[in-house]
């Protein structure tokens, strides 16, 4: 009996730790999820990035516009307009000197002004841009800025995240940390809505009183 007592004590002993760490664990999961669903209410990364591309005229639509605005540009003539005012003047003078008599019309003055307005309007087809535009070119640069603004706001968005989940699972113990990690939150919070025109904070908040709504 004293042997197998021992046996279930020594048993029992060797599954604790394997208890405490399966408790632990999934008092962890359940943390995460509670955390998370805390965060449900906001954007999807994927939604910030529309929007700040949106926001930035940098978005696909807006691309193809530029691009189909670039191609039509090259079959556009360049018209060319001018204006002229033309003055003449004509003036003559005739005397008559007298030759021994009296003068018959001594002195005959012609004075004539005449003005004329000219205007002439060109076109002029650049066929080269039918070939190679420029002004597609510059579309094209704009590239670089989508996918830099794209980059931005993934990384952001995720660094806000990962602070909220520390905030939330593991707070500082001291109120100067926990008060410094409060603020990156905001900072990365701030960033967002500078990149989207505000629409981070705003959508968020509408999200959440929309649930509260709903619940009630």
């Amino acid at each position: 009996m004293k042997t197998l007592m021992m046996v279930a004590v020594l048993a029992a002993a060797a599954l604790a730790p394997t208890l405490a760490a399966d408790t632990a664990a999934a008092q962890g999961n359940d943390a995460v999820a509670a955390a998370r669903q805390q965060m449900r209410h906001e954007p999807s990364v994927a939604e910030t990035v529309r929007v700040c591309l949106e926001y930035f005229r940098v978005d696909p639509a807006n691309f193809d516009g530029l691009r189909t605005a670039a191609k039509t540009r090259g079959l556009l003539p360049t018209l060319a307009g001018g204006y002229a005012y033309q003055d003449d003047r004509f003036t003559r003078i005739e005397d008559t000197l007298p030759g021994g008599g009296p003068a018959v019309n001594p002195r005959n003055e012609e004075n004539w002004n005449q003005g004329s307005h000219l205007f002439t309007i060109g076109a002029i087809w650049d066929l080269r841009e039918l070939v190679f535009n420029a002004s597609e070119v510059q579309v094209y640069g704009l590239i670089g800025v989508q996918r830099d603004l794209m980059l931005e706001v993934t990384r952001t968005y995720y660094l806000r995240r990962q602070l909220l989940l520390r905030l939330m699972l593991r707070p500082p113990e001291d109120p100067l940390a926990y008060a410094a990690l409060e603020m990156r939150v905001d900072e990365f919070g701030a960033i967002l809505d500078v990149l989207t025109n505000g629409w981070f904070s705003s959508e968020t908040e509408s999200r959440r009183a929309g649930s509260r709504g709903g619940n009630d």
